[in-house]
């Protein structure tokens, strides 16, 4: 456990004020809308787009020319927006 505490207090990641401020407000007003999904949805989102896509040059850093590191950073990536797109059409929640 103490090696992952050492492993992340290394590592810095950048999200912007204005960034957060943003989507707390339009989560706010989806869920003052009453629009649960789209505000869970947008969340997803924007952690989706802080994980991976602002941060690629860490995750490209990381695996370096590992082939099969690349591999599943762009699987993982591809995945998950596959399912984040695929909710927006899902109606039934069983």
């Amino acid at each position: 456990m103490n090696e992952t505490v050492e492993f992340l207090s290394g590592k810095v990641f950048f999200i912007s004020f204005g960034q957060i401020t943003f989507m707390f407000l339009s989560c706010f007003i989806c869920l003052l809308y009453g629009k649960h999904k789209t505000g869970l949805l947008l969340s997803y989102f924007f952690i989706f787009y802080w994980g991976f896509v602002s941060n690629r040059i860490y995750w490209l850093e990381l695996f370096g020319d590992s082939g099969i590191g690349l591999l599943m950073y762009f699987g993982t990536a591809t995945a998950i927006a596959l399912m984040g797109v695929l909710s927006f059409f899902q109606t039934d929640y069983r």
